[in-house]
Parts: structure tokens; sequence; C-alpha cells
């Protein structure tokens, strides 16, 4: 069964890439290239789960989370999907709660069983 996926990301291709393919999947996709956009889209479209970006211009994704936080009623999945693969950058995601740190190119079977 599908889910509301919401995919945040300053970068277009990353954007229309993965929205086409979680649609093709089933899913549900929403999706938004800056913080402020992504915060007008959770409130209305109440994603499970969202797919961010770390690395972002005027706030980082993990600032961004704890916003969205806000936004969304009952519980929501969070997947890192970031270009930084480092230790100290897993254990961040993890700290701020974070299912999975995945790492550009997203490895896309990798994606779809975080979203089992």
């Amino acid at each position: 069964m599908g889910k509301r996926v919401l995919v945040v990301d300053d970068h277009h291709d990353t954007v229309e890439i993965l929205e086409q393919y979680l649609a093709m999947e089933g899913h549900e996709v929403a999706s938004a290239t800056t913080p402020e956009h992504a915060l007008a889209i959770a409130e209305e479209f109440q994603p499970e789960i969202v797919i961010l970006d770390i690395s972002m211009p005027n706030i980082d994704g993990y600032e961004l989370a704890s916003h969205l936080r806000f936004k969304v009623e009952g519980s929501c999945v969070f997947i890192a999907a970031t270009g930084h693969g480092s230790q100290s950058h897993v254990a961040q995601s993890q700290r701020a709660g974070f299912k999975a740190h995945l790492t550009k190119p997203v490895d896309m079977s990798r994606l779809l069983a975080e979203l089992a």
C-alpha cells in the first residue's frame, strides 16, 4: 500500500527523480525545493514519510525536521538523503531521530526497504 511521502531537496533533479520513482512504486508524493515550501506543504499534505536533504541553504535538514514534526499530526518517519556519508553524519542523523541516512546517489532498493 502506498504512503504519503514528502521529498525535500534543493536540487531540482534529485526531487524529480525521487518523485517519479516513488510515484511509479505507488506512493503519493509531494515535493519541495525550499524549507519554507516544505513547511507549507507538510501542514496540508500530512506526510507519513519525509525524505530530506541535510545540506540546504538557510536551514539544515536537522533543524527543518524539528519544525516539520510540529506541522505533521501523528507519527512521521524521517529519512536523510545527503551527499555526506561519514560516520559522524550518520550518527548525527540517528541523534536527530532519522530512521535512515542514505547517501546520494540514493540506492533506490534501499530506499524502498526503508519505506516498507
